[in-house]
C-alpha cells in the first residue's frame, strides 16, 4: 500500500512539472505553411496576414520575375527594436529550409520584391535576406533573420502563399 502511494506521489509530480514546463513555451502552429509571429513578451503566436499577389516579368535582354502586392503597407506591424523570430509548421521536415524572407522594395502604391533574373539561359534566382531555421518543437520551425531588420516592408514565403509584415521605424 505504501509502494502504491509513493508511486501516485511521483506520478503527480512529474505531471506537475511537464506541466510548468508546456506553459513557459508558446504552443506551437496548428497550421501547416502558416506563418506566426513569436511575441517574445507575452509568449503567444499572432498569425501574419496572407495577401493577394500577382507575378510580373518584363524586361528585354535579361527577363526579371517579381512577386507584387497591392497597397504600400502590410497591416501587420513590428517596431524596429523588437525581436523578430516567426513559427511555422510544415508537413514534411525537409520543406522548413524553403523558407525564405524578402524586403519589399515599395513602387507607386505597390510592393514588390524579385524573384530573380534571366539572361539567355542563366537563372538567377533571389536567395532573400539572411536567415535562420531550426527546430521550435516537435513538429514545427523558428526563422529569425540574420541581422535585424531596418525599417520597411517584408514578405515570408515557403510556397504559393505571400505572408506580409512591416517594421515601423518607432513604435507599432
Amino acid at each position: 500500500m505504501f509502494a502504491q502511494k509513493w508511486a501516485i506521489l511521483i506520478a503527480l509530480s512529474f505531471s506537475t512539472c511537464a506541466a510548468q514546463t508546456a506553459i513557459d513555451k508558446p504552443p506551437e502552429p496548428e497550421s501547416i505553411g502558416v506563418f506566426f509571429y513569436l511575441d517574445s513578451a507575452t509568449q503567444t503566436l499572432k498569425q501574419l496576414p496572407t495577401e493577394e499577389f500577382k507575378k510580373h516579368r518584363g524586361g528585354t535582354f535579361s527577363v526579371s520575375s517579381s512577386v507584387e502586392v497591392s497597397g504600400p503597407a502590410s497591416p501587420f506591424r513590428l517596431a524596429a527594436n523588437e525581436k523578430t523570430t516567426f513559427v511555422f509548421k510544415v508537413f514534411k521536415d525537409e520543406e522548413a529550409g524553403k523558407a525564405r524572407l524578402f524586403q519589399f522594395t515599395i513602387k507607386g502604391g505597390e510592393r514588390e520584391y524579385g524573384l530573380g533574373k534571366q539572361k539567355g539561359r542563366d537563372y538567377v534566382p533571389n536567395p532573400g535576406l539572411s536567415i535562420s531555421v531550426a527546430k521550435f518543437g516537435e513538429s514545427s520551425y523558428k526563422l529569425t533573420p540574420g541581422v535585424p531588420l531596418a525599417p520597411g516592408e517584408y514578405a515570408l514565403t515557403m510556397g504559393p502563399q505571400v505572408f506580409t509584415f512591416g517594421v515601423s521605424a518607432s513604435g507599432k
